[in-house]
């Protein structure tokens, strides 16, 4: 009876030991997917802030107004296909995200006028740790 006991009981540890190592390994997965998740991204939100900065400090025509969201709303498509390299491979992120600027910039001086494009490089951020909404969508 007493050897009985002793292998139920050799054989329950055992079987302790194993299931807490698995839910050890699954933990550790969970924090390194949850490490190499990309934030949230919402296009709307951010271009509802740009375009409440832009519209204001350029003095958009009414005719100007939709090409410049337009823009934006490009720039920050752009920029949430960008994004999930950002973890993996920060150099091409920092490569494309300069040419997503370039490109924004290049199709607004085309758009608006040189004394609002003046503004707007007056406007932008000069890096990413700016807190301002062209910087989550430039940077």
């Amino acid at each position: 009876m007493k050897r009985r006991v002793l292998l139920v009981m050799v054989l329950f540890g055992t079987i302790t030991l194993a299931n807490a190592q698995s839910v050890g390994d699954l933990t550790k997965a969970t924090n390194k997917a949850s490490q190499t998740a990309v934030p949230s991204f919402d296009v709307a939100s951010i271009s509802n802030q740009v375009m409440g900065l832009l519209n204001p400090k350029l003095k958009l025509t009414d005719a100007q107004k939709p090409i410049v969201n337009s823009l934006v709303n490009e720039t920050l498509n752009k920029k949430k296909n960008i994004l999930p390299t950002m973890a993996t491979d920060k150099a091409g992120y920092t490569s494309k995200m300069t040419a997503n600027r370039e490109s924004f910039l290049t199709k607004m001086k085309k758009n608006i006028t040189p004394a609002q494009f003046t503004t707007l490089t007056s406007l932008l951020p000069k890096s990413a740790s700016s807190a301002s909404a062209l910087a989550q969508m430039l940077y």
